[in-house]
């Protein structure tokens, strides 16, 4: 059994943005895993990875951290199961896709619904959260709150590209998903669990793409505790 360590929140929610990539390409190779949620702030409970940060993976007495690390392993390790990437050029596009969703649409995320997401989070990790991204805003949490309408706007700007894209095929990878589409899936299911705001128009192509990945797996992401 792969054992994944990501974030908890309230009522045992599962809210790490990278932890989501980790658990759908987990779903995509077809492999179960045990979930062990840890708060924000306890570095001690994940110290034996050599990092500070989830999501982290124990697959037999391998130990690999960071959401692209792990996709990287599942893909070499299991190379018979359903791929990720489609081979080594698909496999450089999704590196520059993961850096593009977590420089573009992540931060952009961030400011719509960090307000919300706090309240979600675990009571212990109620003071760390407030400073670390207070610290990242350069604001305080109710001041991102209150400008939130302008945050949404940059936000849907920032999406433009991709909904282009999805006006033409049905996933970002095309006819079928793959890794590229749980990276950007992974700040739409953050903002899912963690904030009441959907960021999404019902006649928006990213809102219908959503609804083809929450379905996937047996409505996998679907069958979670939101906001």
């Amino acid at each position: 059994m792969i054992t994944l360590w990501e974030l908890k929140g309230r009522e045992d929610r599962r809210y790490s943005v990278f932890s989501w990539r980790a658990r759908l390409a987990l779903r995509h190779k077809g492999l179960e895993f045990e979930s062990q949620p840890v708060l924000l702030s306890d570095k001690k409970a994940i110290e034996f990875s050599g990092g500070k940060t989830v999501p982290v993976i124990r697959d037999g007495e391998r130990v690999v951290r960071d959401s692209w690390k792990i996709a990287e392993h599942l893909e070499a390790r299991y190379a018979e199961r359903p791929t990720l990437f489609g081979g080594p050029i698909g496999q450089g596009l999704a590196l520059a896709w993961n850096a593009w969703v977590d420089r573009v649409v992540v931060p952009a995320m961030m400011p719509v619904i960090v307000a919300d997401v706090h309240e979600r989070v675990d009571p212990g990790d109620d003071a760390f959260f407030r400073k670390q991204f207070e610290g990242y805003l350069k604001m305080t949490l109710e001041e991102s709150r209150a400008q939130r309408d302008k945050a949404l706007e940059r936000l849907q700007r920032a999406l433009e590209p991709v909904r282009s894209t999805l006006k033409r095929q049905p996933f970002v990878c095309g006819q079928a998903p793959a890794y590229a589409d749980y990276v950007l899936f992974s700040p739409f299911q953050w903002a899912r669990v963690m904030c009441p705001l959907d960021p999404l128009g019902a006649d928006d192509p990213l809102a219908a793409w959503r609804e083809r990945v929450l379905d996937l797996y047996g409505g996998f992401a679907r069958k979670v505790k939101t906001a």
